[in-house]
Parts: structure tokens; sequence; C-alpha cells
């Protein structure tokens, strides 16, 4: 069993809307992160080695579950939503949590409402191998991980660096560096 207890002291300040970036130690979490570069607007790459996977935190307001903390991310069957503390507990690896700056808070409902009227949306399995040796084009047909929290983002108007109407979708190691965060922490 994992130890939650740094996620469990976070837990009630994880919002709507907040990122949480995957650093796994397994061999598939080991080659996106050998093979996924932080791309900048001037088009040269940036090796990156610490978060393999991006996923989007969402709390519900219903009777019952205001205390409990849910993700939506992009896994092998699509766009998928799950207890937060169910996805950490036997996660071998890190987790992180990115809050949103507060001058975003207005925009945590936009975010949601994109994701979740975007779930099971199919995986994009292309994207994942081909940006390893170069950029790929954002499409909202399929998604990957990365992507789908700079769509969420866009969606909410929030600006990541990442237009989508650029149409270049940016990897975990972008979203790691994305300046609309407050000081990111280690929860797992």
């Amino acid at each position: 069993m994992t130890d939650l207890s740094s996620y469990y002291l976070r837990q009630q300040e994880i919002r709507t809307g907040d990122h949480l970036g995957f650093s796994g130690s397994g061999i598939i979490p080991y080659l996106i992160k050998k093979f996924s570069y932080s791309r900048n607007p001037l088009k040269w790459r940036i090796p990156d080695g610490t978060i393999n996977h991006s996923a989007m935190a969402i709390r519900l307001r219903y009777p019952g579950l205001e205390k409990r903390r849910y993700t939506t991310e992009a896994l092998n069957k699509g766009l998928e939503f799950h207890m937060l503390s169910r996805r950490l507990d036997g996660y071998n690896g890190k987790v992180y949590w990115y809050p949103l700056k507060d001058e975003y808070d207005d925009r945590r409902n936009m975010i949601a409402c994109w994701l979740f009227d975007n779930i099971d949306v199919p995986y994009d399995y292309k994207s994942l191998f081909k940006q390893a040796v170069a950029s790929v084009n954002s499409d909202m047909k399929l998604l990957f991980c990365s992507e789908a929290a700079n769509f969420a983002y866009q969606y909410a108007g929030i600006k990541t660096g990442f237009p989508v109407e650029n149409g270049v979708a940016p990897t975990p190691a972008d979203i790691d560096k994305f300046d609309i965060f407050k000081d990111k922490v280690r929860i797992l």
C-alpha cells in the first residue's frame, strides 16, 4: 500500500482545474521522459526528464462528495474519470500538484465543463510516439494527456503558450513550465 499522507495533507486544497504531474518509474514512463522534450516558441527542444504524464484535478460539490478529489486524464481507454486517492494508491513514482494561480479561479468551472464534455474521447497513441521525434498537431478527435490539459485551459480562456490555433500540442514537460500555476507541491 502506498503512503498517501502527503496527499491527504493537501487534499482539501486541491481544486478543479489544478494540474497533476506524474513522474513514473516503470519502463513506459522512463521512455516517455527520455524521448519527451519541452518545446518553446522558437522550436528548439530542451531535454526534460521530470514529468511523463499529465492529469487534471476535479472537485465535485455534491453532498457527501465535497471532501473527495477526482482526476480526469487521457489513458489507454481515452479521457477517463477516477477517484484521485485510488489512482495514487499503488502508483510507482512521484506525483506533483500544480495549483492554478488565483487569477484563474473564475475559469475553473469552464475547465470542468470541457473535461466532462470530452470524457471517453479515444487516446492518441500515434501522437504519443510521434512526439518522441517531432512536434505533433493538436486534434480533438484523439487526445493524449498533456494535449487534453492544454485544450481544457484554452477552452477556459487561459493562455498557456500553446494556443490551439497554432496546432502544436504540448508535452507533459511543457505543462510543467506553464506560467499559470503557483509553486508545484509533491503529493506522492
